[in-house]
Parts: structure tokens; C-alpha cells; sequence
């Protein structure tokens, strides 16, 4: 620092010159720097000059207000639990309604007469439908449809049906059932990732294991007198290299009293089939070489000529 009045070089800091004694002039500090040459509190000061805002004080809700309140939460969670009670009883009467006519259909005893059926399955037996699509679908001397129906392809059916063939004693020789409900997304069936073969199921397997094997339910089942069954299943998969979907019957015929697969067999069917046959018409099936005609099983469990059963099955290969 130097002296204006001596021209003295003085040290910094000195408030007078040392030789002449004159006031020297202050130096400009920084805004950071005090007279004293100590740094200021800046964040001190910034809360100085700017003090932060106050909360806002909640108002307190009056006691009316709270009842209010608790009035409405509560009337909310009962209208939740009224809902939910309604979506669980229309999913179980799903359940109920789509088992009810596979459980009858199992449970109408062969060899009695359609009185003592009737009786035993809560059923209402007639000898004619009002749905004549159904009245076409096969032979039978007393149906009963269920109440609800599905959509099949755009088309209102009923759930499922239960046709009873007699003889003339009225006596019951052979039970249809036919599950409308395993078709209501698709006319063909459930989605495969490649065909079925009579390999995909052992010999002596019991129905819940074929079930399960398979991955979808029977949409058709016919029981005889003779204590023999024949489940049907339909589904369809996509060849790629041909570009185009391939629809199959799936028939798998079943020892009601040995508990156990005996035969397998399948058809190829397409769309034009499945409508003649379900008018009354001659079905119209595709039948690739070596492939729809499927080795049976035989009463050991080896393989049999193809045609031993093609009689007895043949009546349950009905379209819809």
C-alpha cells in the first residue's frame, strides 16, 4: 500500500503511514470479507434477508365433519363388498352350472328306466328341443338342455345337453353329453402347438390323467350300457409351412369299469363339416394318408388293427 501525501511504501492493513503518519486510504474488501479480514456467515445472512415461509396451519375438521367422513368410507367399503360378493357368486355359479350337466351326464345310471334318471339327476328329460340345430345334432329319445347358454362362433347354444337312447322298454342304453362351454371361444376347439397322435397317451391311463396330458376338458362324452365311454375333445393347430389351421376330433375311448384309456383315435374335420353335420348333413372331413387312422390300443395294451372298434365309435364322432 502506498502513502499519498510521502509516497512511502506502508503494509497492508496499516491505517496510518509509518514515516509521515498520514491516514491511509481503506482498501475495498470483498462482500465475504469483514473490516477484520474474517469471513462473514453468508448462509447466515441469506436466511436474514430471506426467512423461509411458515406452514399453513391445518384447519381441524369439526365433529360433523368426521362423522361426514366415517360415513362415507364406510358406505364405500360396503359397496366394494357388495360387489365382490356378486363377482363371486356369479363366478362359482359359473363353475356349478358348467359342472353340473358333466356330473349328471356321469351319474344317469344305464339300464334304468328315464323316470328313475330324472329322479336322480334333478333333471328335466323331454323327447323333443325347441332348438332345432340341437334336434339335428344326433339321434336321441330324450334331451335336456341346460339353462344358460354360451356363444359358439356368434351362435346362442345352450351350456351343454344330455341326449338318453332307450330301448323299447324304455330302458336307458346309451348317455350323450355335449359340453358347448369347451367350444364357446372357438368353434375349433382348443389351441394346440402341434397335432395329437394316439402316442400322446399311455394305455391304462385314468380320465383325470388324460385331462391333464391333454390340457383341456371333453367336449363331448358318450357312455354305454356295456360299461364302455368314448370322451372327444376338439382343437386345432397352425401348420406353418402350409400356412393354415388343421381341426381335429380327438377321441379317446375309456374302461368305465377298469378305470383306464383302452383306444385312441382322431379325424380331421373343417369348417363346412362341422355346419353340415350340426344341419343334419353328411360330414365333410379331410383325411390325410396315415395319419387320421390311429393304432388302437388292444385289451394288453399292444396295438390292434385300426378298424376293431370303428363301429362302436363311429357314433360319437357327431359335429356341432
Amino acid at each position: 500500500m502506498i502513502c499519498k501525501k510521502c509516497g512511502s511504501e506502508c503494509p497492508d492493513g496499516n491505517i496510518f503511514c509509518e514515516v509521515c503518519g498520514a491516514e491511509l486510504e481503506s482498501p475495498v474488501l470483498p462482500e465475504n470479507i469483514d473490516e477484520k479480514g474474517r469471513v462473514k456467515n453468508t448462509k447466515k445472512a441469506e436466511k436474514q434477508k430471506n426467512p423461509k415461509k411458515e406452514k399453513p396451519v391445518k384447519k381441524k375438521k369439526t365433529p360433523e365433519e368426521k362423522t361426514a367422513l366415517k360415513k362415507k368410507l364406510k358406505g364405500g367399503a360396503v359397496c366394494l363388498g357388495v360387489i365382490a360378493v356378486i363377482v363371486l357368486i356369479v363366478w362359482l355359479s359359473s363353475i356349478i352350472g358348467a359342472n353340473k350337466g358333466y356330473n349328471a351326464a356321469l351319474k344317469i345310471p344305464l339300464g334304468r328306466n328315464v323316470e328313475y334318471a330324472a329322479a336322480e339327476t334333478k333333471l328335466d328329460f323331454q323327447t323333443l328341443s325347441t332348438n332345432g340345430l340341437i334336434n339335428n345334432m344326433a339321434d336321441f329319445d330324450y334331451i335336456c338342455l341346460s339353462e344358460d347358454t354360451v356363444k359358439v362362433s356368434g351362435s346362442e347354444q345352450p351350456r351343454w345337453v344330455i341326449m338318453l337312447t332307450t330301448d323299447e322298454d324304455d330302458i336307458i342304453t346309451h348317455v350323450e353329453y355335449y359340453d358347448f362351454s369347451q367350444l364357446k371361444l372357438n368353434w375349433k376347439g382348443r389351441k394346440e402347438a402341434a397335432m395329437l397322435t394316439e402316442d400322446s397317451l399311455e394305455y391304462g391311463m385314468n380320465i383325470r390323467s388324460v385331462n391333464k396330458t391333454i390340457g383341456m376338458k371333453p367336449y363331448y362324452i358318450r357312455r354305454s350300457v356295456s360299461n364302455d365311454s368314448i370322451y372327444g375333445y376338439r382343437y386345432y393347430y397352425t401348420d406353418e409351412a402350409e400356412g393354415y389351421d388343421h381341426v381335429y376330433n380327438y377321441f379317446v375311448d375309456f374302461s368305465d369299469v377298469e378305470n383306464s384309456v383302452r383306444n385312441v383315435h382322431y379325424s380331421e374335420i373343417n369348417y363346412a363339416g362341422a355346419i353340415l353335420s350340426a344341419w343334419g348333413g353328411t360330414p365333410v372331413e379331410n383325411t390325410p394318408p396315415e395319419e387320421t387312422s390311429a393304432e388302437e390300443f388292444s385289451e394288453d395294451g399292444s396295438e390292434t388293427d385300426e378298424n376293431s372298434e370303428t363301429d362302436e365309435s363311429s357314433e360319437g364322432e357327431e359335429e356341432y
